[in-house]
């Protein structure tokens, strides 16, 4: 008993850790709030999020481009610091952390409230597996970067837990849903696809395994009845969302998203995601990038999350309870997930974070098979001492990892040197562009996006021509800043863009380099 009790100590202790670093950019100076946490991509949609805010619509460019190169559920949201602050960058960006801490506190909750269903813990044998379940998502260090990263990732996961705990009572009934519940479940499904597109891929997973459920027990007309009206009230919800996607730019997919499959192949990002996916489902063991390029570490960590997820889908599909439903249709919308950014999709280096909603079910599928395994290894009344002393050891090495990369200098943004030399060398009204331009974008309002992901002219231009030359080449922009390997165009002949540019700074200790108008040098 004793031990159980420092076991469910240590288990609050973690959640307690992984939140108190959560509010280190609250408590701390400008200079650590500002590079942290909020990522490259997160400073792009938290500039749309201000330009909103100021009454520009979703747009970039000091209000010059409209854009709908975001997720609008968590713009929305975020806009709101930015509305009471007047705008302010310190003050919004503050208050956007804030909402980050808060969204956080709420994922725990709702990951401990699922883990009960997921392992399907019953009265009386306790709580201390959702408990861990729950502290593996806090305090695990990516997942930490995920939730405050400035996007819409902790959001989003906390969409599509409510919407899966939602659905998993809704299934529970033998009867069919009342006008309430459809009402309920579809607003829910709507929000889920505003918080990221790819819900998309969490409403057909529900929607038509409570139309399974039910064609089994209660015929065609009854299954319908269930999944129609919540359908068509999610669409009717995300509709204005694809009209304005079209009319912007033709395609209801987001420009990001063009943008980041603009050169990508079939199955590009297949090598890499079984990794993604380990880290995913042990938030504790993340895989350095040298340890990831060995070949046979991809095919052994699919290996073991294969196992495991299907071994922890038999077993709970076969306890006989509503739930599991839920649970199925949390598993199909994780290989959709899993196949779609894997086969036709770009940007590897997202891919962690496109799986991390995935994770409370991919760490209570571990928690359970850890569980059984060790019922079958030291008998049913030794799997708990075990299972809290593997946990307490898994969650150590999660908070260590986790306190580590907050140390100082540990870790840096990346992007402030190209903030810093553009607010030194550039006046305010003058126009700069680069193709990163989440940070300098947020921090200098007359940037210009150049690799289409949130500017659909430059998109058009890598489309129509193969190159961005002709575009920048006939704009207002002075200089381009980003990292080091811009300088390159200063050697390119395309649409005579060397005659025009020239090579003002090469900076590789600093990976800085710049590109200045000649008639403006």
């Amino acid at each position: 008993m004793i031990l159980n009790r420092a076991l469910i100590g240590l288990f609050l202790a973690a959640i307690g850790l992984g939140m108190a670093v959560r509010l280190i950019p609250l408590v701390s100076d400008p200079s650590v709030l500002t590079q942290i946490f909020v990522t490259e991509d997160g400073y792009l949609l938290l500039t749309v999020a201000r330009n909103l805010a100021l009454g520009n619509g979703l747009s970039v460019a000091e209000g010059t481009i409209a854009t709908n190169g975001i997720q609008p559920l968590a713009t929305f949201l975020y806009a709101l610091p930015y509305l009471a602050t007047g705008g302010d960058k310190v003050a919004g960006l503050w208050g956007v952390m804030a909402l980050a801490v808060l969204i956080s506190a709420a994922v725990t909750w709702a990951v401990w409230r699922f883990a009960f269903r997921a392992l399907a813990v019953v009265p009386g044998e306790g709580g201390a597996l959702p408990l861990l379940t729950a502290a593996l998502w806090v305090a695990g260090p990516l997942l930490l970067l995920h939730a405050m990263n400035g996007l819409e990732t902790g959001l989003y996961t906390l969409m599509v837990l409510c919407t899966v705990l939602y659905a998993g009572h809704l299934f529970q009934r033998r009867e069919g849903f009342s006008w309430g519940d459809r009402i309920v479940l579809g607003l829910l499904l709507g929000l889920v696809f505003l918080a990221r597109n790819d819900g998309a891929f969490l409403v057909a997973a529900l929607l038509g395994t409570r139309f399974v459920q039910r064609l089994i027990s209660g015929g065609l007309v009854r299954g319908l009845s269930d999944v129609v009206p919540p359908g068509l009230l999610s669409l009717a919800i995300a509709a204005p969302w694809l009209a304005y996607n079209y009319t912007l730019t033709g395609s209801i997919i987001p420009i990001s998203g063009q943008a980041q499959s603009l050169k990508a192949g079939f199955a590009d990002n297949l090598a890499l995601s079984p990794v993604k996916l380990f880290e995913t489902m042990f938030p504790m063991l993340p895989l350095p990038g040298s340890v990831e390029a060995i070949p046979l570490v991809p095919p052994i960590a699919g290996a073991v999350v294969a196992v495991i997820a299907l071994a922890y889908l038999l077993r709970r599909l076969s306890v006989a309870d509503g739930y599991r439903w839920a649970v199925l249709a949390y598993a199909l919308y994780g290989c959709a997930i899993f196949a779609y950014y894997s086969l036709f999709f770009g940007a590897p280096h997202f891919l962690s974070r496109y799986f991390a909603p995935m994770a409370p079910l991919l760490i209570a599928a571990a928690v359970w098979v850890g569980r059984d395994l060790m019922g079958l290894v030291l008998g049913a009344e030794r799997r708990g001492l075990a299972m809290g002393f593997i946990g307490g050891m898994a969650l150590c090495l999660a908070m260590a990892l986790t306190v580590r990369q907050v140390l100082p200098g540990v870790r840096s943004h990346g992007h402030f040197q190209v903030v810093e030399w553009v607010e030194d060398n550039i006046a305010r009204e003058d126009w700069v562009a680069a193709v990163q331009t989440g940070t300098l974008g947020y921090w200098h309002d007359r940037t210009i996006n150049l690799d289409g992901k949130v500017n659909p002219a430059a998109l058009a231009a890598r489309k129509a021509d193969g190159h961005i030359f002709n575009y920048v080449v006939d704009s207002e922009i002075v200089a381009i800043a980003d990292w080091i390997g811009v300088a390159k165009w200063a050697d390119s002949e395309k649409a005579g863009f060397k005659t025009v540019f020239g090579l003002e700074v090469a900076d590789r200790d600093r990976n800085l380099a710049v590109l200045l108008r000649r008639e403006a040098r």
